[in-house]
């Protein structure tokens, strides 16, 4: 019986053997500009039928992977999923086979419980185009996209309807069924059949995402949960909005550098190298220059997030708490104080008191404002501390200012994002000094401890010591020799 298995098989031999003539052959490097329009309007032809053929195939797959997990189709291929068995047989990453899937779920027809009739697909007329080649499944997932994301607000005549024009749209046929002179009009790009779309979505659905608004309105939250394994979970959903802003916000955090960053002067990368290194070893990213960082994407938006609350936390403009600004309350055992090992324990959202390291309570304290209560064994409350270890907003500037933003190489925090760093500890008798300050971003301010980056302050100019890959003589150099280079640079002025 010659199905059509049998005919798609030969088809492919025929195929192959006519490509493979073609590139021995260097034919199509020898063809005009008309010639070669012809070959793409052909091999477009094609793909466009075998994309209706892989549509319909799917929706068998879909269909047979129903069911008990012992009857499903993809269960006897060793599958779990329709996805898995596609990226299989076709040899396609997973985003071309979730694309199959999501458009057999729109030309599935179902069969009538009384009759066992075939009934209409969804988009029972794309479907048709499909079949028929006018469209691929681009330009019929194009289509359909828009459509589908209003069917919550549509009739099944306003579906059916869209579905009429958007088919006679793809086969250049007007809405009224007339033919434009000459013929049938230029078939659409996916792009022209999508813009189409939204039209018919905004014209059937006046009101337009106007409801699902108002639903996410009232569903908006955000919920803060309880300390567990050291971490905080968080979750909720944000209004388009807020996710907006806060993308933009993170966004001008972690953008990458676009400036090569200093190396010490005098240094160079070969000089830098330690002796007993290799080339896996090395820690530098393909300049040769920068510190690679290691956070992951997540952990950078974390660090990120932490920063944008630091800043609007120290921006003045939010509501005071019981007349004061925003405060941090740290309790702690004086003896552990005294030490500086044991826990601290900082608010929970619930008022409860959560443990954090003093190291961790400590960096917190230089950020932000902070009171500091000190217990005996007893729970006597023993000392109270105060916020005034917080550098001034005129410290504050005035140390951006001499920073111009983190100081530890490769970092691009700007300064306005930056946290103070007691450079002597405040704990130790360290001044809050604008000769004792220095611009920290959060992370490196929170890992500055378990780092191999070193600070000091040499009459009142912040100096570092990085870590044997950057500098190979370890010496101190100061730390804002980047902003001294580009005050001198050629052509520098001021005015």
């Amino acid at each position: 019986m010659d199905g059509i298995v049998d005919r798609l098989e030969r088809l492919q031999w025929e195929l192959a053997a006519a490509v493979a003539g073609a590139f021995d052959g260097e034919q199509i490097e020898g063809l005009s500009d008309a010639e070669l329009m012809r070959l793409l309007d052909a091999v477009g032809g094609v793909q466009r039928s075998i994309d209706g053929v892989l549509v319909e195939a799917t929706v068998q797959v879909r269909g047979r992977s129903e069911g008990l997990r012992g009857e499903r189709m993809t269960t006897s291929y060793g599958c779990s999923h329709p996805v898995d068995l596609l990226e299989l047989a076709l040899r396609v990453d997973r985003r071309a086979a979730s694309r199959l899937v999501k458009a057999a779920s729109s030309t599935r027809r179902t069969r009538g419980m009384t009759d066992a009739a075939l009934q209409p697909a969804r988009f029972d007329r794309l479907r048709e185009a499909l079949n028929d080649g006018a469209i691929g499944m681009d330009g019929f997932l194009a289509a359909v996209a828009p459509i589908e994301g209003a069917k919550r607000r549509l009739s099944a005549d306003a579906v059916q309807e869209a579905d009429a024009q958007l088919a006679a749209f793809a086969r250049g046929i007007a809405p009224d069924g007339a033919v434009p002179a000459g013929g049938t009009a230029p078939a659409p790009t996916p792009a022209e059949l999508a813009q189409f779309s939204q039209v018919l979505a905004a014209y059937l659905d006046p009101d337009g995402a106007e409801p699902t608004d108002a639903v996410a309105s009232r569903e908006r939250g955000l919920w803060v949960g309880r300390l567990r394994d050291g971490q905080v979970p968080i979750r909720g959903s944000l209004l388009p909005e807020v996710a907006a802003q806060l993308n933009r916000l993170m966004d001008a955090l972690l953008n990458p550098r676009v400036e090569p960053v200093a190396v010490p002067e005098g240094v160079h990368f070969e000089d830098s190298e330690p002796e007993d290194s290799t080339d896996d070893d090395r820690v530098y990213d393909g300049d040769g220059l920068t510190p690679l960082d290691d956070r992951t994407r997540p952990q950078k938006m974390h660090d990120a997030f932490a920063t944008i609350l630091g800043a609007a936390a120290r921006g003045g403009e939010l509501p005071d708490v019981g007349g004061a600004a925003p405060t941090l309350v740290v309790t702690v055992r004086a003896s552990d104080y005294l030490t500086g090992h044991g826990w601290a324990g900082v608010a929970g959202p619930d008022g409860d008191s959560m443990p954090v390291p003093i190291r961790v309570a400590a960096q917190t304290g230089c950020a932000g404002g902070i009171q500091r209560v000190l217990f005996d064994e007893r729970g006597r409350i023993v000392g109270l501390g105060t916020s005034g270890r917080i550098f001034t907003a005129l410290q504050r500037r005035a140390i951006v200012a001499r920073d111009g933003g983190c100081v530890i190489p490769g970092c691009t925090i700007p300064a306005t994002w930056c946290e103070i760093h007691h450079v002597q500890e405040h704990s130790a008798g360290g001044p809050t000094h604008t000769d004792n300050g220095v611009s920290l971003c959060w992370h490196h301010h929170r890992t500055l401890h378990v780092s191999e980056w070193q600070l000091r302050m040499r009459s009142g100019v912040p100096e570092i010591r990085g870590p044997v890959w950057w500098d190979r003589k370890r010496a101190w150099r100061p730390a804002n020799r980047r902003r001294e280079r580009a005050r001198s640079s050629p052509g520098s002025s001021c005015g």
